[in-house]
């Protein structure tokens, strides 16, 4: 197994225990990567979101207009506790708190983004 691969499941694994939703997109705003929390709060299965666009899979009701993701890649700085409802694969609409982060290539150059996500639903409801 070669280094890279050694880090990619390190990755991966570190991604899957937490508790946030976490997903990346390159510069088409496909998906590169999902962990399970983001599968858990969405409904959709990893191998469904991979190489989708995002806001075919989160629905938001930001999507078209006030992406914090769009945000962060014109403007090249992250974006902390922005509010949205996204529609899950069981059709419910859920309250979230986003963050969103630039990607960079190793040569320092945007290779994408990196948005976490925390399911609001217990707290709305209290």
């Amino acid at each position: 197994m070669e280094q890279g691969d050694d880090f990619s499941e390190l990755e991966s694994t570190i991604l899957d225990s937490i508790t946030e939703g976490v997903f990346t997109v390159d510069g088409d705003w496909r998906i590169t990567s999902f962990n399970r929390a983001a599968e858990r709060i969405t409904g959709v299965k990893r191998a469904q979101a991979l190489g989708r666009p995002c806001s075919e899979v989160f629905r938001a009701d930001i999507c078209e207009q006030n992406c914090p993701l769009r945000q962060t890649l014109s403007r090249g700085k992250p974006i902390l506790n922005a509010m949205a409802h996204i529609v899950n694969q069981q059709g419910p609409r859920i309250p979230i708190r986003i963050a969103t982060a630039l990607l960079r290539n190793g040569d320092g150059s945007i290779a994408g983004g990196v948005e976490s996500f925390k399911d609001l639903t217990q707290i709305e409801q209290l």
